[in-house]
């Protein structure tokens, strides 16, 4: 979420409760701050992420059956208390609140839509996401630009191998982005590779995987390759996309065989999207 739009919304007093497909019980969290409720709750379910509310932990969306964001202007307590007050004198009777940590999302300002269902909240996140598709699409642009210079006594940047390309789409990606753009350990899983993810930004969940084709006869070490990559990224936990970037595609005997390889793919319980690149 963008600082301007993080600021334009009040700074403490927030409540949530949720209510879990096949559960009796609500669990209710109150006074929060609004840095609080983005982390632990407004950023893990617009990224379809687990998240923990009252100990109970929402594994996704899907398994949630009510969920309501609301804020005050005072904590729960003096909230309840000077509704109560305030109805007391106006019926000139007794009222009763038996739950203060539920009244504060019965009565408070409802900014539940706003924040989850309205893609308010994250304009920017989707956009990022595109612009690196992008600088992905025109790396070999880019180092072509680079390979032909013309000033006297200036060497050109050569792509040699995959090691090349990373290094300039990472210093691209760093010239745009605000984010950390690095490389990642990943945990070795059986029956494939120990590795480290060529790119990867955590916070837009995208890893980049490069692949630099030196004849018609990589196309099936690529393939082979894919596999075991989907496999190994989809145990990093904050994985949305997956970038698949095949430099000198070209000199594939069937490149557009894999771009075939892009979509939704499910693994280890864990859901991307995977993207194919030919560049």
């Amino acid at each position: 979420m963008p600082d301007s739009d993080i600021n334009s919304y009040p700074e403490k007093y927030w409540h949530c409760l949720v209510k879990l497909i096949d559960s009796s019980n609500y669990s209710v969290v109150n006074d929060l701050s609004f840095i609080e409720l983005q982390q632990q709750i407004v950023d893990p379910w617009l990224k379809s992420r687990p998240f923990t509310i009252s100990g109970k932990i929402v594994r996704s969306s899907n398994y949630v059956e009510e969920i309501k964001i609301t804020h005050t202007p005072e904590i729960k307590q003096l909230f309840a208390d000077h509704y109560n007050n305030d109805e007391r004198r106006a019926k000139g009777e007794s009222l009763l609140i038996l739950n203060v940590e539920i009244f504060p999302l019965l009565k408070g300002e409802d900014y539940t839509y706003e924040l989850l269902f309205s893609g308010k909240a994250e304009p920017t996140l989707k956009l990022d996401v595109d612009l690196v598709e992008q600088l992905c699409k025109r790396i070999a642009k880019v180092a072509g630009v680079l390979s032909r210079r013309t000033r006297i006594n200036k060497k050109s940047y050569l792509i040699e191998d995959e090691y090349d390309v990373q290094d300039l789409l990472q210093a691209i990606l760093r010239a745009y982005l605000k984010y950390s753009v690095q490389e990642d350990p990943l945990q070795k899983i059986a029956g494939t590779r120990s590795s480290r993810a060529d790119i990867s930004i955590e916070e837009l969940g995208i890893i980049i995987e490069l692949k630099y084709v030196r004849s018609p006869d990589d196309q099936k070490k690529i393939f082979d390759d894919f596999s075991k990559d989907l496999l190994l990224y989809s145990v990093w936990k904050p994985l949305e996309t997956l970038f698949f970037v095949i430099y000198n595609s070209s000199d594939l005997r069937d490149p557009e065989s894999l771009e075939k390889l892009s979509g939704i793919k499910e693994i280890n319980n864990k859901r991307f999207n995977t993207v194919i690149i030919l560049a």
